[in-house]
């Protein structure tokens, strides 16, 4: 019997490698051979999660040839180089489905827009009624908890909130009381790593204009863009004159207060903005309540254009 291999995107967050994670066990546990596979450096965020619970990853190494099934993601640009798509068998995700998906000609595709992929995946559990392990169920709970942003994006479905508490019901160690050292953890940034925290690099083209939306999440928003506006400029200038951009700005999600604060050094992302968002712009800055995360203003942007 062929092995099945569940990954997500190259880097991924906690969401993608808890989702992959706890699929390869479900999988192993209602009788079929499978594991997991980690592309390139995970975010942050699973560290911080990883060290905290003493939980230890051992991504499998070979993937080639295998069936594979693809978590949060749809988008083939996202997938890691070494898989053909005609081995991908499975895609389970919960963003916008992309065209790609007709490329997906073999998988079984599960796709709903709500907070996080993990939420699928822990459902399966629950569904199935199959006993989920410790570090199966301390991972997802604290996916859905931070790619949600405690429970506050808009895109939290009453699903995100049910199976969240059943996570939190199956183990003690699961609790509310890590999440703001979680965030805080997740909040510690370098200078020198700054440009890399905003992940702003991928290029959306809506009606004929480039934009990046650059991201940082993190513990008290207005105090970042106080102490780093200076960089966090210089990073936008830089970024938008690399890649010839229409419009650049950092969504900055403070994640506990549950506010984000759009920020642009250019009066021409301002105008755009404006279009879409109520308020005023104030030394570059507009606070919106509750907040917006990026793949939502990407879907605003879209939707409205």
């Amino acid at each position: 019997m062929s092995q099945t291999i569940v990954t997500s995107y190259c880097n991924p967050d906690l969401d993608g490698v808890a989702a992959s994670y706890a699929y390869a066990e479900f999988l192993q546990k209602t009788g079929q051979k499978a594991n997991y596979y980690i592309e390139g450096e995970p975010k942050k965020e699973v560290d911080i999660v990883c060290n905290l619970f003493h939980i230890s990853l051992s991504s499998c190494q070979e993937i080639e040839n295998s069936p594979v099934i693809i978590v949060d993601t749809n988008t083939i640009r996202d997938i890691p180089k070494c898989i053909a798509i005609n081995n991908i068998v499975e895609v389970i995700d919960h963003h916008i489905p992309s065209q790609d998906l007709e490329k997906f000609s073999k998988a079984k595709v599960q796709i709903e827009l709500l907070g996080a992929v993990a939420t699928l995946i822990a459902e399966k559990f629950y569904q199935s009624n199959i006993p989920i392990s410790r570090n199966s169920a301390i991972l997802l709970y604290y996916a859905i908890i931070s790619n949600s942003i405690n429970l506050n994006s808009r895109n939290t479905s009453v699903k995100d909130r049910k199976i969240s508490q059943w996570l939190k019901e199956q183990f003690s160690e699961i609790s509310e009381q890590y999440i703001q050292t979680i965030f805080e953890q997740k909040s510690e940034i370098n200078e020198s790593d700054l440009r890399l925290e905003m992940e702003a690099e991928y290029i959306l083209e809506i009606a004929n204009k480039k934009i990046i939306i650059a991201q940082l999440e993190i513990v008290n928003a207005n105090s970042l863009l106080e102490n780093y506006q200076h960089e966090i400029k210089s990073i936008l200038i830089d970024i938008l004159q690399e890649k010839k951009l229409d419009y650049i700005f950092l969504n900055c999600i403070d994640i506990l207060n549950g506010y984000c604060i759009l920020y642009t050094p250019f009066s021409s992302t301002e105008e755009y903005l404006n279009n879409f968002f109520e308020g005023s712009f104030e030394n570059g800055q507009l606070i919106i309540e509750p907040l917006f995360m990026r793949k939502e203003i990407i879907k605003l942007l879209k939707d409205n254009t």
